[in-house]
């Protein structure tokens, strides 16, 4: 039987990345996202299905997962890739643009999450991959309240994990650096240097989300992996090690 998955954000690069290889390892997958044009390429590329959600709309994201559910019957495998990005410091950050973080980061992910549950719990297993970011982690000044909530997104995992695994579900967190070809809004000109030498690629996150939702990967559940070259090890006097 194949495997199903359904994916938001999925047409950013990171998102775009984790529906290609998804399919390459033989999931039916149905993807979320804005961009209907970059859509239609992906679904011409690779077969996967395109429901248009924006993150922030609660009512076309609801929508999302019954049409997931009715297409795939099953939702083996649910990844949260959508998110924005709002630079400036804390106390600059208005209450909109908070919001805005807010509801595409966090809210829509909780709901994704809160929605699957059941059906999941259901048919006694399920993986969901979080896609958070290496500033959940240590807190970047550069991106803070961007960094708040996607430390919440780490937490949400690691309880969805817990809650999950007597019902055959896992729940993890991904933190990715600076990622190539990075996102909306976010220039890779501006980009601090990693410990490695090399931003990674979003292929290379799409292979960690893989991993996390195979059978290998059976015993991992509530963890946090970050994709960030040493950076964040590496790095001293910031706002968490």
């Amino acid at each position: 039987m194949s495997r199903s998955a359904l994916v938001t954000g999925g047409t950013g690069g990171i998102g775009s990345a984790i529906v290609r290889r998804l399919r390459t390892n033989g999931y039916e997958v149905v993807f979320c996202g804005r961009d209907e044009q970059r859509a239609a390429a992906l679904e011409r590329a690779t077969g996967a299905v395109f429901y248009r959600a924006d993150a922030t709309d609660r009512a076309a994201c609801d929508a999302s997962v019954a049409f997931a559910l009715e297409r795939l019957g099953r939702v083996d495998l649910f990844v949260a890739n959508a998110g924005v990005l709002v630079e400036g410091s804390l106390a600059e950050t208005t209450d909109q643009e908070f919001e805005l973080l807010l509801e595409t980061n966090l809210t829509s992910t909780f709901r994704y999450a809160r929605a699957l549950f059941e059906p999941m719990r259901h048919q006694s297993s399920g993986v969901m991959v979080l896609i958070a970011s290496d500033s959940a982690i240590r807190g970047s000044h550069r991106v803070p309240a961007y960094s708040v909530l996607k430390a919440a997104m780490v937490t949400l995992a690691e309880l969805f994990g817990a809650e999950g695994a007597p019902y055959g579900i896992r729940a993890n967190a991904v933190c990715p650096g600076n990622t190539l070809p990075g996102m909306a809004g976010d220039d890779p000109a501006d980009w601090r240097p990693t410990a490695s030498g090399d931003f990674a690629t979003a292929d290379e996150v799409a292979s960690a989300v893989a991993f996390l939702a195979s059978r290998q990967a059976a015993h991992i559940n509530g963890a946090t992996l970050r994709i960030d070259g040493g950076t964040g090890a590496a790095l001293q006097a910031v706002t968490r090690g």
